[in-house]
C-alpha cells in the first residue's frame, strides 16, 4: 500500500514533469522565431503520414475498447478520411491565411504614410483534451489547426481509451520530436494536472460538467480555453418537410457511432398530425440499416456497462412516466450487458419531468415531442437551450429564418444531420452551455493564433501636426471640437 507521503510524491513528481514538457516545448518555440510556411506544411504532412499509415492499428484498437462493437467503416470516414482531406484543405489555404491583413489606419495619420495591419502569430504550446467517443479524430482535428497556427502541442487521449491513448505514445514520437508533438497518457488525476499546465492555449472536447471544471483549472494560468461541449440537440421538423427525407437522414444520424457523437440529434420536435408518419419512416430506415442490430457489424454498441444502464435508467424513467416505448430491431429485444448493441428506443408522449429530457442522451434513444405552431419551438427549446447544433427539416425559407432569429445553437444543419461539421471551411463550436471557440477551416487557424496589432508609424512626427500634445491650446480645441462638437 502506498502512504499518503508517497502518494504525493508521486503526484508532485508527474506535475514536475508535465510542466517541464510544456517548458521544453515553450523554449524550443521561442529558440524556433519565425515559424515558416514551410515549415508548418511539413508538420501537417506528417500529420497526415500518421493518420494514413496508422488507421487500421488505431480502428482496431478502437474497435476493441468499444468490446467489438464498433464499425470500422464508421471509423474510415469519420475517424481518418475526413481528418485527410481537413489537414490538404489547411495545405491549401495555408498561404492566404498567413497573409498580413490590410486594416484602415485613422486620420490625419493615414494622409502622412502610416500604416495598419494585423498579423496572426503562433500562441506557443497547445493542450489538446480528447474523449473517448471518437478518440483519434477529435484528437486530429484541433492538432490540426494547432499546427497550421504554427504552435507546438501536448495531447492528453481520454483515460477511457487507455488502449487508443497508449498507441498515441507510441506512434507520435515517429513523426514529430516531443518538443513539437507530445503525448500524455494516464487516468483522471493526470487529466486534472494537465488542465492546470501553464499552457498559451488549451482545448477540451467532453461534456459540460467537466468542461467547467477545466476551464476553472486553466483560469489559475490565465490560460485562454476552446471548450467543445454538447447539450440537447433538437431535431425541428417543418410542414414542409419531405417526411420520407427526413426520417432517412434522422434514423442515419442518430444511430451513427451509435447515438454516441456531441452531435447526435438528441430530439425531435414534430407537427402533431405527423408524427406517425415520421415515426414510421424512422422505423422502416432503420430496419433497412440494421436488419439485425445486435449482431451487426455495422452498428457501433454503447461504450461501457455504466452507459448502458445510464441509457435503460432513461428509458426506464420515462416509461414508468407514462412515455410510449417502441423497441426497433429484427430481434425485438432489448441489448444486454453482454452484448451492448442497444436498439433504437424510441419514446413518444415525453414530457418535461422525465429525465431524459434534461440529460444529454449519448445513445441510441430517441424522444419525440409534438407541437401545433412554430411559433411553439423556442419555448419548447428554451429549457434545453444553447446546444451543439440545430437540425431543421422543410423548405419553408420564412420558418427557416424564424428558428435561426429565435433559437441559439453552435451550428445549423438545414434538410440534413451532422454534415455541418465536415465542412472544413465552416467554424465547429458550440455557445454557452456547449462551448466558447471553435476550430475547422480559417477559424481554427485564427483561434490558436494571436492577432497582432501592427501599425507603423512614418517619420514625421504628426501629434504636433493637430496641437495633440501639452501645451494645449486653440489648434487643439479646434481639431476636438470637428469630432465632439462645441467645446
Amino acid at each position: 500500500m502506498v502512504s499518503t507521503a508517497e502518494h504525493d510524491n508521486v503526484i508532485e513528481l508527474e506535475t514536475q514533469n508535465l510542466t517541464a514538457l510544456v517548458e521544453l516545448q515553450r523554449s524550443k518555440f521561442r529558440a524556433e522565431g519565425e515559424v515558416t510556411y514551410a515549415t508548418r506544411v511539413d508538420r501537417l504532412k506528417r500529420l497526415k503520414a500518421l493518420i494514413v499509415e496508422n488507421k487500421t492499428a488505431f480502428a482496431t484498437t478502437t474497435k476493441r475498447e468499444f468490446g467489438g462493437a464498433r464499425s470500422y467503416e464508421f471509423s474510415l470516414f469519420s475517424e481518418f478520411a475526413s481528418k485527410v482531406e481537413a489537414i490538404d484543405y489547411s495545405i491549401k489555404h495555408l498561404k492566404a491565411w498567413m497573409k498580413p491583413e490590410k486594416r484602415g489606419t485613422n486620420k490625419p495619420m493615414n494622409f502622412l504614410g502610416g500604416k495598419s495591419e494585423v498579423r496572426h502569430f503562433p500562441k506557443g504550446v497547445v493542450g489538446i483534451i480528447s474523449p473517448w467517443n471518437l478518440p483519434f479524430g477529435l484528437t486530429v482535428a484541433p492538432l490540426t489547426s494547432a499546427l497550421a497556427a504554427g504552435n507546438r502541442a501536448l495531447l492528453k487521449p481520454s483515460e477511457f481509451v487507455p488502449e487508443t491513448a497508449a498507441l498515441f505514445a507510441e506512434v507520435v514520437p515517429k513523426y514529430f520530436s516531443e518538443d513539437e508533438v507530445a503525448v500524455v497518457t494516464g487516468g483522471a488525476d493526470i487529466g486534472q494536472r494537465f488542465a492546470s499546465l501553464p499552457f498559451d492555449h488549451l482545448l477540451f472536447t467532453g461534456s459540460t460538467r467537466v468542461g467547467a471544471q477545466v476551464m476553472q483549472s486553466a483560469s489559475k494560468n490565465l490560460v485562454p480555453v476552446t471548450l467543445e461541449l454538447g447539450g440537447k440537440s433538437p431535431v425541428v421538423i417543418g410542414r414542409s418537410a419531405k417526411l420520407d427525407l427526413a426520417g432517412t437522414r434522422l434514423a442515419f444520424g442518430k444511430l451513427l457511432n451509435g447515438g454516441q457523437l456531441c452531435l447526435s440529434p438528441d430530439y425531435v420536435l414534430v407537427p402533431k398530425e405527423l408524427e406517425e408518419q415520421l415515426v414510421a419512416r424512422v422505423i422502416d430506415e432503420t430496419q433497412a440499416m440494421y436488419p439485425n442490430i445486435t449482431e451487426n457489424a455495422d452498428y457501433a454498441g454503447v461504450f461501457n456497462e455504466r452507459h448502458f444502464a445510464r441509457l435503460q435508467h432513461y428509458i426506464d424513467d420515462a416509461v414508468s412516466k407514462g412515455a410510449k416505448l417502441t423497441i426497433v430491431g429484427a430481434d425485438k429485444t432489448r441489448a444486454s450487458v453482454n452484448n451492448r448493441r442497444m436498439p433504437l428506443h424510441i419514446l413518444q408522449d415525453v414530457s418535461e419531468d422525465m429525465q431524459v429530457m434534461h440529460e444529454e442522451i449519448f445513445g441510441p434513444v430517441l424522444p419525440i415531442m409534438t407541437y401545433n405552431k412554430i411559433t411553439e419551438v423556442p419555448d419548447m427549446i428554451e429549457p434545453r437551450r444553447n446546444p451543439l447544433a440545430m437540425y431543421y427539416f422543410g423548405k419553408d425559407k420564412s420558418e427557416q429564418e424564424y428558428l435561426l432569429s429565435h433559437v441559439q445553437s453552435g451550428g445549423v444543419c438545414v434538410n440534413d444531420i451532422t454534415l455541418h461539421y465536415v465542412q472544413e471551411d465552416l467554424p465547429f463550436g458550440g455557445v454557452g452551455a456547449s462551448g466558447m471557440g471553435a476550430y475547422h477551416g480559417p477559424e481554427g487557424f485564427r483561434n490558436m493564433s494571436h492577432a497582432r496589432a501592427i501599425y507603423s508609424q512614418t517619420m514625421i512626427d504628426v501629434l504636433p501636426i493637430i496641437g495633440a500634445r501639452p501645451p494645449f491650446g486653440e489648434k487643439f480645441r479646434k481639431n476636438i471640437s470637428k469630432i465632439l462638437g462645441a467645446i
